[in-house]
């Protein structure tokens, strides 16, 4: 698999191994009975199906991995003649060939994607197109390693047959991903989403996901959302109906969301929002301009106005108009970062150029003290962290802001 993105955090194929405890968790929570068949793309260290060998008793495990030193290789040697590895790539166009086995015949999939975009190869096409999810992609020939492995796991299915995954927090709560988590809910039967700590895996802070599916709808059943603690135990859950999946399926939103509910009726920001919009100066810039532009880095801790040395003189105004300026009155948000819910500031008086790592925020004058308040009382920052998602620096959509009620 040729890499058009290379990873920083994990190994050369993008992979982020997976620990004994979450394993086990993902195997339990596909309560797949006794499955004969079960496969691994991009095996790895083999954790997944090592921690599934002991739940399965008469499945024989087929692993495929890229990497001719992946441990999951010698577990035939030292485990016995119920694995069997393929050094090959897993999205290889002849991959049911070289591994012999059949489309539609598989009981069970296990599979932690790599987190890599590869170099978009023709028949990727038709790995989709078979999967019934050539519709989700964004764009033809940037898709991430994750949605070709969930496709390519569905293509090796039968019917009824379970797949269990690890997916990293875009593929769950991104945007762009909408359309694949509607048809994973209502073309299957969508069981189970757990969110994982960070640092679960090694060398990353990165969120992830379990996801468990069943190929094909069965029926009506509600999505059973969860959150795994620190303490290693399971929140109960919520209940999602599938005509929901395309919003959001990560639990710390979803909690959040709850909460809000279930106090009085509030206010949606989008219904008072008279601009929302991103910053103009990315932080490359800001050192070559002649005036000042607030970033990220300029909150000040403990106050949320804006320092009076943002303010722009008149002439700078004018050179600066060409780019967004936040005005008095003008909620300022860090829209990237690792706590980017500490960052709430207000344009008191004057207008300042802002950076694009920032959301300008101008709601209808009656409501600016109440929003202000909003952002910056502690359940107000629970709910900015809730909703910001990604891998490392969170980072927070204008659509997710909007659905926020203050």
């Amino acid at each position: 698999m040729q890499l058009s993105r290379t990873p920083k955090t994990s190994d050369y194929f993008g992979r982020y191994y997976t620990q004994a405890d979450v394993a086990s968790l993902l195997v339990e929570s596909m309560r797949a009975g006794d499955p004969r068949i079960a496969i691994d793309l991009g095996a790895g260290d083999g954790a997944l199906v090592s921690e599934a060998s002991r739940h399965w008793n008469r499945a024989e495990f087929v692993t495929v991995d890229i990497d001719h030193h992946a441990e999951s290789s010698t577990f035939r040697d030292l485990r016995g003649p119920a694995f069997t590895h393929h050094t090959v790539d897993a999205l290889d166009s002849h991959l049911a060939e070289r591994i012999g086995l059949r489309y539609g015949h598989v009981d069970s999939g296990l599979c932690n994607p790599p987190y890599v975009r590869p170099r978009w190869r023709k028949h990727f096409a038709e790995i989709l197109e078979d999967a019934g999810l050539s519709h989700v992609v964004p764009k033809i020939g940037a898709v991430q390693a994750d949605v070709l492995f969930i496709a390519q796991n569905l293509r090796f299915l039968r019917r009824g047959g379970k797949l269990g995954l690890i997916l990293p927090d875009g593929v769950v709560a991104g945007e762009k991903y909408a359309k694949l988590r509607q048809t994973l809910a209502t073309a299957h039967t969508l069981e189970r989403v757990i969110e994982l700590p960070r640092r679960v895996f090694r060398n990353t802070d990165a969120k992830a996901h379990i996801v468990v599916l069943t190929k094909h709808r069965q029926e009506h059943v509600d999505i059973q959302v969860q959150c795994l603690k620190e303490n290693g135990l399971l929140t109960a859950p919520i209940c999602l109906d599938p005509e929901r999946a395309a919003a959001r399926l990560d639990y710390s939103y979803l909690a959040a969301l709850e909460q809000v509910n279930a106090r009085e009726s509030g206010t949606t920001l989008r219904s008072v929002t008279q601009m929302l919009t991103r910053g103009s100066h990315s932080s490359s810039q800001l050192k070559l301009l002649s005036y000042p532009v607030f970033h990220t880095t300029d909150f000040v801790e403990g106050s949320v106005e804006v320092p009076r040395q943002f303010r722009l003189a008149r002439e700078a105004r004018k050179v600066a108009a060409g780019g967004v300026v936040a005005v008095a009155g003008d909620i300022l948000l860090a829209r990237v970062g690792r706590n980017l819910e500490q960052k709430v500031g207000v344009v008191n008086q004057g207008a300042i150029a802002v950076s694009d790592c920032i959301l300008v925020l101008r709601v209808e004058p009656a409501y600016q003290a109440r929003a202000l308040q909003y952002f910056t009382s502690t359940k107000g920052r629970a709910t900015l962290r809730a909703t910001s998602h990604g891998v490392g620096a969170k980072f927070i959509t204008t659509d997710s802001l909007l659905r926020l009620e203050i």
